[in-house]
């Protein structure tokens, strides 16, 4: 997680503002004072830093936090007459380099999160004998039911592969549409029939992508 954020301004001039040198806490605060905070626990996996992100809407806040062991989590919370109400807490989960990005008017949120590595020690093998790697999670929150959906992507690369093409960039959600969900990977941009299956399968070698 880089370039993490402990303040963000609302349209209005209020600041949410993230204070965890000793507890962890959120406020909300305007002109004529602070209108609430937030406290939160510690998670047993301990606590390596956090950072903030509002949705387009400023109806929603993440918080977004890791361990610094290869572990992220989120807290989502709904703004209400100035005001925080706790939706969601997902714990730890094995990862790094989490994204959030908010669709279909903010009923649902995205969670992407690397979980694996691309070099040929940590690759498996499939019954057919051909080699593939667990690339990440694509995880859709459902605010309405607040179910989270995990979703495992797995991508068998093509014979010529490099692994430093996905040492960096992007892992983000990106669209929505025509029954398609979208996300930019390091190597280009990838689509998904939706509703998404359990496990995701990009092929390198010869289909663009395809689920299983």
């Amino acid at each position: 997680m880089e370039d993490l954020v402990n303040l963000v301004t609302l349209a209005d001039g209020s600041k949410i503002i993230l204070q965890d040198e000793d507890d962890i806490s959120l406020s909300l605060i305007s002109n004529d004072g602070t209108k609430d905070i937030f406290q939160f626990s510690y998670h047993s996996g301990g606590y390596g830093g956090g950072s903030l992100l509002l949705s387009p809407s400023e109806r929603h806040v993440i918080f977004s936090y890791f361990s610094g062991e290869s572990e992220e989590g989120f807290v989502l919370l709904e703004i209400v007459n100035n005001q925080f109400k706790f939706l969601y807490d997902s714990d730890y989960l094995y990862g790094e380099d989490a994204n959030y990005s908010f669709a279909d008017n903010e009923k649902i949120l995205i969670q992407t999160f690397r979980i694996g590595s691309w070099y040929i020690e940590d690759a498996k093998t499939d019954e057919s004998g051909d080699m593939y790697y667990t690339f990440g999670e694509l995880n859709l929150l459902n605010l309405e039911t607040l179910n989270l959906d995990r979703h495992t992507i797995l991508v068998y690369p093509s014979d010529d592969w490099k692994e430093e093409k996905t040492d960096v960039g992007t892992f983000l959600f990106t669209d929505i549409a025509d029954g398609m969900l979208s996300v930019e990977m390091p190597w280009g941009n990838e689509m998904f029939q939706y509703p998404l299956q359990e496990t995701l399968v990009i092929s390198l070698k010869k289909e663009k992508y395809k689920t299983v």
